[in-house]
C-alpha cells in the first residue's frame, strides 16, 4: 500500500476548518480532481455515513464506497473504503489557539496483478499531487472564512457607537446658543423701557 501524509497549519480556528470538512458539500470543492462525493443515504456526516466516490487520476477515474469509521468533532474524521479503489483515511485536527494544525494521512492500493501495479505506477504522482493541492485549498478556502467572520463581527461595534455619540452633541449645541442671544435682547429692552 502507499501511504500520504500532509501536515499543514491553517491560520482559522479549529472549529471553522473542522466544519467546513464534515460539510460533505464542500468535499469536491477543495479536493482537487474529486468528481464524486455523495452521501449513499440519508446520513451525511458523522461515524456511519457512507459516499460514493470518484477521484480522477489522469484518464482514469478511481471510484470507491467508503464509510465515515471515525468521527470526534473537532478533532478527526477517518474513513475506510469497503467497494473499489481501496484506502483508509483520516484528516487529524488540533488546536493552536486561533490556528489549526490539520494532518491529512491515507493509505491505499490500486488493486493487486500486474495491471494494478501499472496503474499504480502512472496514478501515484498524480493522487500524491493532487491531495497536496487539495490541503492547500482547504487552508484557502477555511483561512477566508476565519477572516470572513472575524471581520464581520467587530464591524457593526464600531459603526454603531461613533454614529450615536457625534449626533447628539451637534444637535444640544445648535440649539443652546440660539436661545440664550434670543432672550438677552429682551431683557435689555425691559430695562430700558423702564429706565425711561
Amino acid at each position: 500500500m502507499g501511504r500520504i501524509t500532509i501536515d499543514m497549519t491553517i491560520n482559522a480556528p479549529v472549529a471553522t476548518v473542522f466544519a467546513y470538512v464534515d460539510d460533505y458539500r464542500n468535499t469536491t470543492k477543495y479536493m482537487k480532481d474529486l468528481v464524486k462525493w455523495q452521501p449513499t443515504g440519508k446520513v451525511t456526516h458523522g461515524k456511519g455515513a457512507r459516499f460514493d466516490v470518484g477521484m480522477r487520476a489522469g484518464p482514469t477515474t478511481l471510484t470507491s464506497v467508503v464509510d465515515i469509521t471515525t468521527w470526534t468533532e473537532n478533532t478527526a474524521i477517518g474513513w475506510h473504503s469497503n467497494e473499489g479503489f481501496r484506502q483508509i483515511g483520516i484528516w487529524a485536527f488540533e488546536p493552536k489557539g486561533d490556528k489549526t494544525q490539520v494532518t491529512f494521512d491515507m493509505e491505499y492500493e490500486f488493486g493487486g496483478g500486474i495491471a494494478g501495479r501499472l496503474l499504480g505506477r502512472a496514478a501515484e504522482p498524480i493522487v500524491r499531487g493532487n491531495l497536496q493541492r487539495s490541503v492547500e485549498t482547504l487552508k484557502l478556502h477555511t483561512e477566508k472564512l476565519g477572516t470572513s467572520r472575524s471581520a464581520a463581527k467587530p464591524a457593526p461595534k464600531a459603526s454603531t457607537k461613533p454614529a450615536t455619540k457625534p449626533v447628539t452633541p451637534a444637535a444640544r449645541s445648535t440649539t443652546k446658543p440660539a436661545t440664550k442671544p434670543a432672550a438677552q435682547p429682551r431683557s435689555k429692552a425691559k430695562n430700558s423701557a423702564r429706565n425711561a
